[in-house]
């Protein structure tokens, strides 16, 4: 069993357009309710997990990675474009 393999082919699937479409499928006919439930149960998750971690752990996990320039680019232009 070729683990390297494994793991380059999941990622792809992490990182791919099909991915990013079946997890928004899932919301497309939710309410606002529906989905600030979402993000409430998502935060308790969150916190649960974070206040297990000693000060040093969770000080790294709470340091935020630096956007490369070409996200940062994207977003810029996404957010220009918006309707409004």
């Amino acid at each position: 069993m070729d683990h390297g393999a494994i793991l380059e082919a999941q990622q792809a699937y992490m990182a791919s357009d099909e991915r990013v479409r079946e997890r928004a499928a899932l919301w497309l006919d939710a309410t606002p309710e529906e989905c600030l439930a979402a993000v409430d149960g998502s935060c308790a998750e969150a916190e649960f997990f974070l206040s297990r971690l000693g000060p040093d752990a969770l000080e790294q996990a709470l340091m935020p990675e630096p956007l490369p320039d070409e996200t940062r680019q994207l977003l810029t232009q996404l957010w220009l474009r918006r309707a409004r």
